[in-house]
């Protein structure tokens, strides 16, 4: 014990002394960080991980690359992913990779563009413009691997050494017995003299112009990383990481120096990127050293790999998986950066610059930049709403205890039921500039004037419900939004607002004003509406015109021309000039962009249902209240993102099914009946949004729009030479250089031109032949004919009638035989009753679709409908009205089904519908309203007292292998629908 007590003694007199000269080193070295110019801190980065339920082989990414054609390459011991954006494709121990074994440990592109891949076994190979090349394994496992500017390969071993690979095919090693500090090699570098830096289990050693000399000084810990980094070689190891000198190597970061640091990067930024071993990574910026562990949603704390790609993003492999840093259009401020709590209601910019964010548990606010911990307040209520009155005070409506105001520091409780409101539950708040106060409430509006009773308004005054949510004011007439609808408040008096004719709309969740356009905006439940305050015209800018979805919580608009929308699955953009053009009918469908979790949110669900939940800051960017913190975009950096142009390759060539080897030039057979080519473009920051269009040369005449469809497909191409050219690109930006490939069609024997010719000619020969004979043979025949004309006429006459009268008896015949071969071949496949398919016929289609849809990833949605108390129907009325309404029924789903979709009679009362390339909420929407019509149709022509109701299962064909498993799950659905009542639609 005595001895570990001086051991430890000594070894803190020594570490003092080092702490503190690393302590001035790190001080002087923290100045040489100003050049660095993060965008954000490390913490305000978008992360995204995989693991194997994405696609990845194995959770342990040891190493991570980008080849010119812009593919990602992960290195794992189940094989190297490929990654293109959306989907991996994994290369292992096969012919076409040459490797003796899976695992793969290193890769590397050299100066020359090729990938090098070395692992387990020794295995070594060489990708290049996606051909593979093995090359001879060395004798130990494979830890690190190097291409320099002559083409050699350097290879550093566990065990083996170092080996130098030249291209004459010879090959050298190095050992401790040709001065490696170690046999076992961690990392290399090459220098700007063609020296080779190598970093050992032992050491660092360095190689030049074949002489390997042990570099002095050099710290005697495992190197398991090297990096020049302001221009000076720095040297990761178990204990710390150091910085050559002239005299040495010291120390630096003086946190770091008990980490086990195994990776260096060093990016666009010139910011130091630091992988450990156990702490997860540490960045080294003008925004200090950063760090981010599994406790910031990293897959796990071993950093295995550091790589940054081309559109500077930063990939970490680890042993639990792949994480990714990237900037995105959206940023989000959640409980991490100080938020009280993260689900946010109502967010508000002060004209004092700041902004509030009113959040679940309180009020945050976002002051000089970042948020101020210190003024939270009411950390105990659920916040609502916000506003500003004219004297700069802040209102805060609250979820349970009214509404609060916020003066000058001072923060006092304002108005609550005790004082008249008619429910502490204040959605709205609007103050006026003569003190007074609207405010909208769970049970109703209310008016508040200081020294005056609250007034106090519900739907016995003229509201069209007690439900309050929005409110605005334009002139002397108040706007009121509520969950059935607006009213308006003018001279005293409540006046409706129809809204139900813009297909069934009731919720107003918020108006947004364009005075200098008189235009006034409506979030609703059915999507954007338009009120010309001029002419007082109404329009729906919704589902029909293209938006994605109904319910539209927020509107907005940025200083770019663009109308920003909220909703409870992401946050849409459309351009103000398009939403205008389908208000008045100029237009008839409308493009948008979508952004959710992949752009930064941490939830695409925004809030709504209180107000303000969006607004226009002062610097520009808009700020939207979410289910997961308040998430900001700034527009004008949009097209920074645009800028990138993703670089596209094909990918898969299909022959009538069968993957083809893709090549500069392909041959096709005369049986090649369809023809698929699948491209991918290689952008990573937006890849669900990269645009791609094709055309065919020889087939199409202009380049074809094909949106974010990744495929083309091509059906009995005529004999010939084709040029098929993709591009791609981002929202807004440029396409990119087309990637392209030769289909070259050859004939059968009878479509070649020789034959052709020769069939012309010979067609021809004979028709002269023929023209002779025939007239030779009319010639002689002509005396003999005049002779037997006269005897033979009243003979042929008679014969002529009577086959006349047979012919016409055997074609009506014939007429009846075809007319009941039609007939019989109805009935095998139509109800005869509804004139719908029937069950043979439907189960024939529902196989067929259901191999479509796996094959071409299309989703397939089946509804069974089923007429609630049917029986009742016929024991009441008889069997005849049973069938009547049958056939009513089955004429509105006939109604209500596209030329693609199938229509079918199940059984008794029970009808299915299969609806192709349809998402379930639009099978949903389509389902919804058949019931809907089919509950309002009038049955008086059958009997007097009839009411029908249907109840809809609807299932979806995604994730399902099968398609019993459609029918299983639309049963289901169905099923459910009974059992919560019949006369609904449910889902699976």
């Amino acid at each position: 014990m005595l001895v570990c007590i001086k051991f430890i003694k000594s070894i803190s007199a020594k570490l003092c002394a080092v702490f503190f000269t690393a302590l001035l080193l790190s001080l002087l070295f923290t100045f040489s960080f100003s050049a660095s110019a993060a965008t954000a801190a490390l913490t305000d980065y978008f992360r995204e991980s995989w693991s194997t339920r994405q696609g990845l082989p194995h959770n342990t990414i040891n190493s991570i690359s980008q080849t010119p054609d812009g593919y990602l390459w992960f290195a794992t011991w189940e094989g190297v992913a490929r990654y293109n954006g959306r989907e991996f494709k994994v290369f292992g121990r096969e012919q076409q990779t040459g490797l003796p074994d899976s695992g793969i440990r290193a890769l590397h592109l050299d100066p020359k563009g090729r990938l090098l891949l070395g692992g387990s076994r020794g295995g070594l190979a060489l990708l290049q413009d996606q051909q593979w090349r093995p090359v001879d394994p060395v004798s130990s496992l494979v830890n690190e691997v190097h291409g320099d500017n002559q083409g050699r390969l350097w290879v550093g071993t566990e065990g083996g050494g170092l080996f130098g690979l030249n291209t004459d095919g010879s090959r050298q090693q190095w050992t401790r017995h040709h001065g490696l500090p170690s046999n076992t090699v961690y990392s290399l570098l090459h220098d700007e003299q063609g020296g080779l830096w190598v970093g050992t289990a032992q050491g660092l050693a360095y190689l030049l112009n074949g002489k390997l000399t042990a570099v002095a000084k050099s710290p005697t810990s495992p190197v398991f990383a090297l990096a020049f980094y302001n221009k000076t070689l720095h040297v990761a190891t178990e204990r710390g990481l150091y910085q050559q000198q002239a005299d040495g190597f010291v120390l630096v970061q003086p946190e770091l120096q008990q980490t086990a640091i195994s990776r260096l990067l060093v990016d666009h930024h010139g910011d130091l990127w630091i992988g450990t071993v156990e702490e997860g990574i540490f960045r080294l910026s003008n925004y200090g050293l950063e760090q981010l562990t599994v406790r910031h949603g990293m897959p796990n704390n071993r950093v295995l790999g550091i790589y940054e790609d081309r559109e500077h993003s930063i990939w970490l492999g680890t042993n639990g998986g792949l994480f990714r840093l990237r900037d995105a259009p959206f940023s989000t401020l959640s409980t991490e950066q100080g938020l009280p709590d993260n689900f946010v209601r109502t967010v508000l910019q002060h004209s004092d610059g700041g902004i509030w964010i009113g959040t679940a548990r309180g009020v945050a606010r976002y002051l000089h930049g970042k948020l101020q911990p210190e003024l939270q307040l009411l950390p105990d209520q659920s916040v609502l709403s916000l506003a500003e009155t004219a004297t700069g005070d802040v209102l805060i409506g609250t979820y349970s205890s009214g509404v609060f105001r916020y003066s000058k520091g001072q923060l006092t409780k304002l108005l609550n039921r005790d004082t008249g409101l008619l429910s502490n539950e204040v959605r709205a708040i609007l103050p006026l500039a003569d003190g007074a106060i609207w405010l909208g409430t769970a049970q109703g509006l209310n008016h508040y004037q200081p020294g005056k009773p609250m007034q106090s308004y519900t739907t016995r005054e003229g509201l069209t419900a007690d439900f309050v949510v929005a409110l605005h004011l334009i002139d002397d007439v108040l706007w009121v939004g509520t969950g059935t609808g607006v009213t308006r408040l003018i001279n005293e008096t409540f006046q409706p607002l129809p809204l139900s004719h813009l297909d069934q709309t009731e919720y107003a969740f918020d108006f947004f004003e364009q005075r200098e356009q008189n235009l006034l905006w409506l979030a609703t439940d059915r999507g954007l509406v338009r009120y010309r305050l001029d002419t007082a015209e109404l329009a729906l800018v919704g589902r029909k015109a293209g938006l994605p979805f109904d319910k539209i919580f927020q509107v907005q608009a940025d200083l770019h021309g663009n109308l920003w929308l909220s909703s409870n699955r992401g946050i849409l953009r459309i351009s103000q000039q398009d939403a205008n053009a389908v208000a008045e009918g100029t237009a008839t469908r409308i493009s948008y962009d979508l952004y959710g979790e992949s752009d930064g949110m941490l939830s695409a669900q925004a809030n709504g249902g209180s107000n303000p939940a969006a607004i226009l800051a002062q610097d520009g960017a808009l700020w939207f209240a979410t289910a997961s913190g308040v998430s900001r975009v700034q527009p004008k950096r949009l097209a920074d993102f645009a800028e990138a142009t993703p670089p596209v390759v094909l990918e898969e060539l299909l022959v009538n099914g069968v993957a083809q080897k893709i090549d500069a030039s392909i041959e096709l057979s005369p049986d090649s009946d369809r023809v698929e080519l699948h491209f991918a473009g290689l952008g990573y920051v937006m890849p669900g949004r990269i645009r791609y269009r094709s055309q065919l040369l020889g087939f199409d005449a202009h380049w074809l729009d094909k949106g974010q469809q990744n495929f083309a497909e091509y059906t009995n191409l005529a004999p010939g030479r084709y040029e098929f050219q993709v591009q791609a690109a981002n929202p807004g930006g440029q396409w990119s250089s087309a990637a392209r490939i030769e289909l070259i069609k050859h004939p059968y024997w009878w479509q070649t031109g020789k034959f052709q010719w020769l069939t012309a000619l010979s067609s021809l020969a004979l028709v002269l032949l023929l023209v002779y004979w025939r007239i030779s043979s009319l010639r002689h025949s002509e005396q003999r004919l005049k002779r037997q004309v006269a005897e033979k006429t009243a003979e042929l006459q008679q014969k002529a009638n009577s086959l006349q009268a047979a012919d016409a008896e055997k074609s009506l015949l014939l007429e009846r035989l075809h007319q009941q071969t039609l007939a019989l071949a109805e009935q095998a496949r139509q109800d005869g009753l509804t004139g719908l398919a029937n069950r043979r016929a439907f189960d024939e289609v529902l196989s067929k679709e259901f191999i479509r849809s796996q094959r071409l990833k299309q989703p397939l949605v089946l509804a069974f409908i089923d007429i609630d108390h049917f029986k009742q129907i016929n024991d009441t009325w008889s069997h005849n009205a049973g069938d009547l309404a049958l056939v009513a029924i089955a004429e509105k789903i006939r109604q209500h089904s596209r030329v693609v979709d199938c229509a079918a009679r199940w059984g008794g009362e029970e009808f299915a519908l299969l609806m192709p390339s349809t998402t379930l909420e639009q099978a949903q929407s389509v389902c919804e309203r058949l019931r809907h019509e089919i509950m309002q149709l009038d049955w008086q022509d059958i009997a007097d007292g009839i009411c029908i109701t249907v109840s809809i299962g609807v299932a979806i064909s995604e994730d399902l292998t099968d398609a019993k498993q459609l029918l299983f799950l639309a049963d289901q659905a169905l099923y459910q629908a009974k059992q919560q009542g019949r006369n609904r639609v449910c889902s699976a």
